[in-house]
């Protein structure tokens, strides 16, 4: 675990200024537009490119040295940054300047999490798995904490510049600790050359695709996942305006905090052990928790019923994250990690813009007029997608149970073959 601790370690420390970053500059754009269209515009610069060059990362990570995009992932990501503190200091700095720079970040962090993923059963032994991929989770959620908490309050002391030098600075801390770790990672196997002609893009592309159909369990799986972030997100979504709607930003702050304190809470506990033992049962039991989760914020929104109600959901998606990374990375050949991981996240990711465009015009279309005759008062249209996605998600849940090929796929499945452990 100690070449996995030092390369985590120095990502953590990335993900912190990352978020930092990213709050800094959603807090530039808002104020100096005023307009919560452009704001939104930002969220889909910074997402929507990395998620179309997901499976051409996937292909390209299994053709490469993975330690190696890993590099070029992060001295890639630094473009935004530098980018933006240039013509920031300039004076010369305009908002489509910042739509670029971030999507340009994207597409380069896009090939950093299928290029960590398939590198982690490599520097791990297969019992650590768990622990490992709670420790990803960790970093991801204290990333979203520590980062929300120093940007806002250090953006009054030094401004935007300086939160995205300090966002330079930890992207050099993630580059030494990579470079640093190089003496121990294993060296990439040559890749097998095939007897006949090479395999187009295409077919590359289109491999991970292949691999996951021939394997019913896991095809179920997925669409699962993409069932559950369809249907979730449209509640997830929703939380901030169901919270303002009778009550402050201020309890909103609240909120947002205790939610992410359950994913780090969580992530903490499973970095520590060797995580869920049956891990399709856990993220089917995870579900149905969040289901039941979301129908009580839909009865009630007090404040803390609602901050008790992300704690759970946050803390449900870190036990999630990490089981369902295990079981994909125990059933995956290292050769074709890189694509099938691309994959499986741009299918599951594809629901959440689906979501968010789904959630107004059901709340308001469905929700209020319901609310209406049923005198729930203000918010009860947002509320009462609460109580429809309570419901749907528990459907999600039994049909993917009733599935014998996925219930059974993390018996059924053999394991991949693992790499020899490293030499330390």
């Amino acid at each position: 675990m100690r070449v996995f601790n030092l390369i985590w370690a120095g990502q953590g420390v990335s993900l912190i200024g990352s978020a930092m970053t990213t709050f800094g500059i959603g807090v530039w754009v808002f104020l100096d537009t005023g307009s919560p269209t452009y704001f939104a515009t930002l969220v889909l610069a910074a997402s929507l490119p990395a998620l179309l060059v997901l499976p051409v990362a996937g292909a390209l990570v299994d053709r490469w040295d993975r330690r190696r995009v890993m590099l070029l992932s992060d001295t890639g990501a630094a473009l935004a940054p530098a980018g933006v503190v240039l013509l920031h200091t300039t004076g010369a700095l305009e908002l489509w300047h910042v739509y670029v720079l971030v999507g340009i970040g994207a597409v380069f962090k896009a090939f950093q999490w299928p290029a960590f993923s398939a590198l982690v059963p490599q520097l791990v032994t297969k019992d650590d798995l768990g622990k490992a991929n709670g420790r990803v989770s960790l970093i991801e959620a204290a990333g979203q904490v520590f980062g929300a908490l120093l940007g806002g309050g250090l953006y009054a002391l030094i401004g935007l510049r300086g939160l995205l030098v300090v966002d330079l600075l930890t992207l050099a801390a993630a580059l030494g600790t990579l470079l640093y770790s190089f003496r121990w990672l294993p060296v990439e196997p040559a890749r097998p050359r095939p007897d006949g002609p090479a395999p187009s893009h295409r077919d590359e592309l289109l491999e991970g695709w292949r691999f996951i159909r021939e394997r019913p369990g896991l095809l179920g799986l997925l669409l699962f996942f993409a069932a559950n972030n369809l249907v979730m997100e449209m509640a997830i979504v929703l939380v901030p305006p169901l919270v303002l709607s009778t009550h402050t930003p201020g309890d909103l702050g609240v909120v947002n905090a205790i939610g992410w304190t359950g994913m780090t809470a969580v992530s903490l506990v499973i970095s520590m052990s060797r995580g869920p033992r049956r891990l399709i049962r856990a993220i089917l039991t995870v579900a149905t928790c969040h289901a039941v989760l979301v129908f009580t914020m839909g009865l009630e929104q007090s404040v803390w019923v609602l901050a008790a109600g992300m704690f759970g959901i946050l803390g449900g998606y870190a036990v999630t994250n990490a089981a369902s990374a295990t079981l994909w990375q125990l059933k995956t050949p290292q050769d074709k990690q890189g694509r099938v991981f691309a994959i499986r996240r741009m299918v599951a990711w594809s629901a959440e813009p689906i979501a968010y465009g789904l959630a107004g015009p059901v709340a308001q279309l469905v929700g209020t007029p319901l609310a209406q005759r049923l005198d729930l008062g203000q918010g009860g249209g947002i509320a009462v997608v609460f109580l429809l996605v309570g419901p749907a998600l528990l459907l999600v849940v039994a049909l993917t149970w009733l599935r014998p090929r996925v219930r059974h796929a993390e018996r059924e499945l053999p394991d991949a073959v693992t790499p020899p452990p490293l030499k330390v």
